[in-house]
This record gives C-alpha cells, sequence and structure tokens, in this order.
C-alpha cells in the first residue's frame, strides 16, 4: 500500500487506574481517553468509572498506596458504571472516530494500560477497536 493510500491515524492516549498488576485477578478502576489527529487536533474525551469485577480483589501492596492517595480513590469510586457497560460505550466511542483514520492506542506505560484495555474490551465487547 502506498503511503499516500494509507488511512491517517487516530492517536487516542488511554491512562487507567487499577486495584492490582492484571486485570481478571484485579479490577480496572477507572478509563480516560483523549483522541487526537494531526495536528495536535483533540476529537473528543472518553472517562468512566467503573465497578470492580466479581470476584476480583485489590492486590494488597496497590491498595497501601491507595491509602496514601485518598482524593483520587475518591474520585475513581464516584458515579460507578458496570464495566461491560463501560466497555461496550468505550468501543462505541472508539469506533465513532475510527472514521477518522486508523485508531491507535497510546499510553505510558502502554503495556501495563494495554493490558488492562485490551482485556476489559475482549472480555466485555468481544474485541479490540485498537488498530
Amino acid at each position: 500500500m502506498k503511503q499516500r493510500d494509507r488511512k491517517p491515524e487516530v492517536y487516542v492516549s488511554v491512562d487507567v487506574e487499577t486495584d492490582g498488576p492484571i486485570p481478571g485477578p484485579h479490577s480496572m478502576l477507572s478509563l480516560g481517553a483523549a483522541a487526537y489527529v494531526r495536528p495536535k487536533k483533540l476529537l473528543g474525551t472518553f472517562e468512566t468509572n467503573l465497578h470492580t469485577l466479581e470476584g476480583a480483589e485489590g492486590h494488597p501492596e496497590t491498595m497501601k498506596w491507595w491509602e496514601t492517595q485518598p482524593e483520587a480513590w475518591a474520585a475513581c469510586r464516584e458515579q460507578l458504571e458496570a464495566p461491560d457497560v463501560a466497555m461496550r460505550r468505550f468501543a462505541r466511542w472508539l469506533e465513532a472516530h475510527s472514521e477518522h483514520g486508523r485508531v491507535v492506542f497510546v499510553a505510558y506505560p502502554a503495556g501495563f494500560d494495554f493490558t488492562f484495555v485490551y482485556w476489559y474490551l475482549t472480555h466485555f465487547n468481544g474485541r479490540s477497536a485498537f488498530s
């Protein structure tokens, strides 16, 4: 495919808060995202706070850290949404931005955030909407 035939990229900057190091045994507590196209044009933002997964528990070390962040903990425990509802809504938000180009995941640290987002999207939505 020639360079000029490629769809432009939509960069989706993502940040998650969690109660442990891996999804499944631990939960994603909140998800925030901002979609951009070049040159630095914001297309939109997404945010949600999620109920914890059934049967999951906070990791002791992570929960010890959360004890030092009471305001952040309180903020990510407000207006909770069921994970299945939140992830379907997030997938629709991502798909709406795919009309502008190929949706690309961006985060730091990317491996950590992507692990949670990918797991939640595939578990609750059946697939990931990222390229």
